[in-house]
């Protein structure tokens, strides 16, 4: 949805402004679930949770520890599995909150202001580019949005150039998507080609590759998964073969069920055990499938084509692990 981490930060407190949400802590302040709260009529007074904001920004996770927090609900209310299992993100501070620019509002642009831009060559280029690239004529609507990004925003050409070209390149010729983009660049302060260049190649390139890998739908990458990807490379320290070399064996062992917090927790594993190639994958692997079935120690093991059996994202019962057995002596015959 092209959100920031801020952006949902501020989210969380104006539900539980409107008491539509609670969160849960433990007996040492540490929050530990989410109750969502029966709904009720808007013109009732609202009770404003205060506690609950000031805990929520107080908690500043670390960002070297990423836990799973369990989320509490009536029986009555259906909670996504999703969310139950969403790996939280370190949340940002009170001031960096504070300090993030406010996103300007859009105002109604005039047929006479518009009449007027035709006199401005730099907009009359952008128009000419955005209907060449995008292939359509533009419409009043989206008439008003790229002068909401030319005027309020104040991109200037270069950057809007930049910007329709890299709309174009993610396949969303569209002006909304367009809007998303600048704004996401406006809060975090571009203003020239060379920084949106920046922000949009690294690691951006390598969350796209995640998404061919995986045979997910080419989108703008958001900045959970961003994030992801900066700690596997920065922190952990793994290749980009390895990241793609993690995907492809992914797919073979959960292919319905790999998301980035499921790949993340691999990437924690292989480090915790240091791997670093995929001679060190094979040998954790051997390691896993001697402590897992000690009889097969004595005998002759096949080299293991498969590096993440010493992961396990759920417990499995006997049948499908009987399965996944049969799966990896079969292809090792090869």
């Amino acid at each position: 949805f092209n959100l920031t981490e801020k952006d949902i930060c501020r989210a969380i407190k104006y539900w539980i402004s409107r008491d539509v949400i609670k969160l849960n802590y433990d007996g040492k302040g540490h929050l530990n679930g989410i109750v969502l709260l029966p709904l009720h009529n808007p013109q009732n007074e609202l009770v404003t949770h205060e506690s609950d904001i000031i805990s929520f920004l107080r908690d500043d996770v670390d960002s070297d520890n990423t836990k799973d927090i369990p989320v509490s609900a009536n029986k009555s209310e259906n909670v996504s599995e999703t969310v139950k299992e969403a790996a939280i993100i370190p949340m940002p501070s009170v001031s960096d909150i504070e300090n993030e620019p406010e996103t300007p509002p859009k105002p109604k642009f005039t047929k006479d202001i518009i009449d007027d831009m035709e006199n401005d060559e730099d907009w009359m280029d952008i128009l000419y580019q955005v209907e060449t690239l995008f292939g359509k004529t533009i419409s009043a609507r989206d008439m008003q949005t790229l002068l909401y990004i030319y005027e309020t925003l104040n991109f200037n050409v270069d950057l809007f150039e930049y910007l329709i070209e890299y709309c174009t390149t993610m396949e969303k010729k569209n002006c909304r998507y367009m809007e998303a983009v600048a704004i996401a660049w406006y809060k975090e302060g571009i203003k020239t080609r060379k920084e949106a260049k920046e922000k949009a190649t690294y690691p951006n390139e390598l969350v796209r590759m995640v998404y061919r890998t995986l045979g997910l739908r080419s989108r703008m990458p958001n900045s959970i998964e961003i994030d992801y990807v900066d700690t596997w490379t920065k922190k952990f320290g793994f290749s980009e073969d390895m990241i793609k070399y993690a995907c492809e064996k992914a797919l073979i062992i959960s292919p319905a069920s790999v998301n980035f917090p499921y790949l993340n927790a691999i990437f924690e594993n292989w480090y915790k055990n240091g791997v670093h190639n995929k001679d060190d994958v094979e040998r954790l692997d051997r390691e896993y499938m001697s402590k897992k079935n000690p009889k097969a120690s004595s005998k002759p093991v096949a080299k293991v084509v498969n590096g993440f059996n010493s992961f396990e994202q759920k417990k499995l019962d006997d049948e499908l692990d009987e399965m996944e057995e049969l799966f990896l002596n079969e292809v090792n015959k090869k």
